[in-house]
């Protein structure tokens, strides 16, 4: 039983998958070269298509639009969908994704500098006390 509704009937991994032809081919430049091109069919005329199925009714989802992906579902879907059907929109957010997570990183790194210089800091500061404490000390014995 097909998935979604429209033109193309598309088998991936033994899962059919009905879609709108004119949606691929204007969000991928392997469905539109697919598209005119002698193409690969099964025995209910649907075309074969290398992939994951679950990964490509998430990629479906997303061109669609029918639901917002969670980051875990982005993440499963960004090697699929940014190579090998090179849908521009999910190599975009793979490039964001890489760059977010070395922002991310140098973050942390930062965060770690940060909370080092403090603990040298206060290292410092209880030494410091420690020294007008004892200064303290030898003043008030000093006044006896």
């Amino acid at each position: 039983m097909p998935r979604k509704v429209g033109n193309v009937l598309l088998n991936v991994d033994g899962h059919y998958f009905q879609i709108d032809r004119h949606l691929l081919a204007s969000q991928s430049i392997y469905f539109r070269v697919l598209f005119h091109s002698p193409t690969r069919r099964d025995q209910h005329g649907a075309i074969v298509i290398p992939g994951n199925a679950e990964r490509f009714g998430l990629i479906l989802d997303y061109l669609t639009g029918e639901r917002n992906l969670s980051l875990e579902q982005l993440e499963m879907i960004i090697p699929d969908g940014s190579s090998l059907y090179l849908i521009p929109s999910l190599t975009y957010l793979a490039q964001y994704k890489a760059e977010y997570e070395v922002k991310d990183r140098k973050r942390i790194e930062e965060v770690k500098r940060a909370m080092a210089k403090m603990s040298k800091l206060k290292r410092e500061v209880l030494n410091l006390e420690a020294y007008i404490e004892n200064l303290r000390r030898k003043t008030s014995y000093s006044l006896m």
